[in-house]
């Protein structure tokens, strides 16, 4: 009797959401992701910006979460099984990526930045992944379409710049037009992300300003490749949002 009150306790509060907040999944996520990226910008490198930054980022791991069990609330039957362990996958994930940032609040040390540093990146790759899945299955144009793909970009992005902020703890000299910080205070991860995540963006856009250049091989061949993913995306992502908004304009006459 215990059982089935609580399974239907949880059946109501999966309807509640569905109704109020799974319809604009995507939206709430972009807003998180823009959330994430400026804030750093606009607070500054100061101690009160540390905690900030960390509390916006677990908030972006938070509302990716509700995302995904927002698609399984309105997944496809079949899909159930699979969506569950796509959640699961992803809590594992998340849990592992707010673990290794609560001791950036207290201390900075080398191994703990690069452990949270691939914890991030396996994060927001599959984020990026589970939003790109997203998109690809969508059979009509609207605004939560367009708000996933927006998404996609600028968590690519965001990937890019965790993984040249990883690459910078790994050898500072990576990239040129960077403070690499003075012999036992290097700089922190969460100082040089928002710059990191800058020149990953701008490279993304092809905007790049020669201000950060990568110097080591392995960082000039990432820039490439982010280069040239971003380019291939915005003209597969345009050319598939024309097709179904003409698909579903000839269908409708």
């Amino acid at each position: 009797m215990g059982h089935s009150r609580l399974d239907s306790v949880k059946e109501d509060l999966r309807t509640a959401i569905n109704r109020h907040f799974a319809s604009h999944r995507h939206g709430i996520l972009l807003a998180a992701i823009i959330a994430a990226i400026v804030v750093r910008p606009l607070i500054g490198e100061t101690a009160t910006g540390d905690v900030l930054v960390i509390a916006i980022m677990v908030m972006l791991l938070l509302v990716a979460l509700y995302n995904i069990d927002a698609d399984e609330l309105v997944g496809e039957r079949g899909r159930v099984a699979q969506n569950r362990r796509l959640r699961i996958l992803g809590w594992a994930l998340a849990a592992a990526a707010a673990v290794s940032r609560l001791p950036d609040i207290f201390v900075h040390l080398r191994i703990l930045d690069l452990s949270a540093s691939i914890c991030w990146l396996l994060f927001i790759l599959f984020v990026t992944v589970n939003e790109l899945r997203n998109v690809l299955k969508q059979r009509e144009v609207t605004g939560e379409t367009i708000c996933a793909a927006v998404s996609v970009c600028l968590m690519l992005g965001y990937f890019c710049g965790f993984l040249y902020t990883f690459m910078f703890l790994l050898n500072p000299e990576s990239f040129g037009g960077l403070a690499a910080g003075t012999p036992g205070h290097p700089t922190a991860p969460l100082n040089m992300l928002p710059i990191l995540s800058y020149f990953s963006l701008a490279t993304l856009s092809t905007n790049a300003f020669g201000d950060i250049t990568p110097l080591t091989l392995q960082a000039r061949y990432v820039a490439v490749a982010e280069g040239i993913t971003g380019q291939f995306y915005l003209a597969v992502l345009v050319a598939r949002l024309v097709s179904l908004q003409m698909n579903n304009a000839a269908n409708q006459q």
